[in-house]
């Protein structure tokens, strides 16, 4: 009897396996997800796909270094327009359940109707909401098309790879398609989302006279085989995208969470690589007029033996850009450090809490930064 239903088993496994198998062979896997709106107000939506070795071979994908991917659009009235007019002329199913990349044009992230793309992303079929989402200062279709695996592996794990990577060393936020749309229909802290962009390399090489870090994706003084680059951050209002964090601004930001594994400043003359203690202290005193934001920031900074460096020349600096970080957030109308997560703890109800007017409260409010650093020879 045991022989017989060990048996059944297998042979329910092995059908099982053999059905899964045809499925995705009769499914298109979207890597990528790109999305545009025209100034006319019309949709395009592309979706790159791997393809076989015959369709790779024969597609322009093949002449442009992209063999094994090819990329999908179609063009509607609306997102769910330009979706069924893609579904209708694929010539598979499309899988949506491995997307890497939702990466949406600066036009269509800024409309006021932001938030109902995202929610109408996520409602597409087995949609992957840890998917990574990118605002593209140009055109998405362009990135989209343009972002290929260069180190030779599949381009799932290759996105993968390199959007960890960028958030690792602390120059893009981490915010997935999940996230977003919880933060921005209601949470505390305003979202920020990866700042794409493809360089052409037809702009002057000579970094930034203050920082070579202050910059944002297409504008990066490099050269390389890899046109896409995604670095800074797109910043959002509790609606819509309303402008961009450099990677400087961003890795700022990421020090102030407690984490950054990059960041290099200079101060007399000396590289310095700092990193956080910790999580900065957040505190927002509502009972002034105007309200008062402080942050107190410990950090580390390590310096090349037999050096000279005075410590209160870097926390002069570290306070300056942070300050400077929080008044451009605060002109973008953007709480992106999270002081609203603090600030809410003071209300006993939501309708007392909507009623304060936070957003109005923020962006009037001064700001206050504290820097305490130690030194260490490396």
């Amino acid at each position: 009897m045991t022989k017989r239903l060990l048996c059944f088993l297998l042979l329910l496994c092995c059908s099982f396996s053999g059905c899964a198998g045809r499925n995705v062979e009769e499914e298109l896997l979207v890597i990528v997800l790109a999305i545009d709106r025209a100034e006319s107000g019309n949709v395009t939506v592309a979706v790159k796909v791997p393809a076989n070795a015959s369709a790779a071979g024969n597609s322009k994908e093949s002449s442009d270094g992209q063999a094994g991917y090819m990329q999908l659009e179609a063009t509607g009235h609306s997102f769910t327009d330009a979706v069924s007019m893609l579904n209708a002329t694929t010539p598979r199913r499309l899988n949506f359940s491995q997307v890497r990349e939702v990466v949406i044009g600066d036009e269509a992230a800024r409309r006021r109707d932001f938030a109902t793309l995202l929610t109408q992303i996520d409602a597409l079929p087995r949609f992957r909401c840890s998917a990574a989402v990118i605002i593209c200062r140009g055109s998405a279709l362009q990135f989209a098309e343009n972002q290929k695996p260069i180190v030779g592996m599949r381009l799932s794990r290759y996105a993968e790879n390199t959007l960890a990577n960028y958030a690792g060393k602390g120059f893009t936020p981490n915010t997935d398609l999940c996230a977003g749309r919880r933060d921005l229909d209601g949470g505390f802290r305003d979202p920020l989302f990866i700042l794409g962009d493809v360089n052409d390399f037809s702009g002057a090489d000579e970094p930034s006279p203050d920082n070579s870090l202050s910059a944002e994706a297409g504008d990066l003084p490099r050269r390389s085989i890899e046109a896409v680059e995604m670095f800074g951050a797109a910043a959002t209002d509790g609606v819509s995208v309303c402008g961009y964090l450099t990677g400087y601004e961003m890795a700022l930001l990421h020090l102030i969470e407690g984490h950054v594994e990059a960041l290099t400043v200079r101060v007399d003359g000396v590289p310095l690589h700092v990193t956080a203690s910790g999580p900065a202290a957040l505190s927002v005193d509502v009972s002034r007029s105007p309200a008062v934001l402080r942050v107190d920031l410990r950090c580390e900074a390590k310096y090349p033996q037999g050096s000279e460096v005075d410590e209160n020349n870097l926390q002069t600096l570290l306070e300056r850009d942070i300050f400077a970080l929080i008044a451009h957030l605060q002109a973008l109308r953007c709480d992106g450090v999270g002081f609203g997560q603090i600030a809410v703890r003071r209300f006993l109800t939501v309708q007392d809490w909507e009623a304060f007017g936070w957003r109005e409260v923020y962006t009037a409010a001064q700001a206050q930064v504290r820097v305490t650093v130690q030194l260490r020879g490396s």
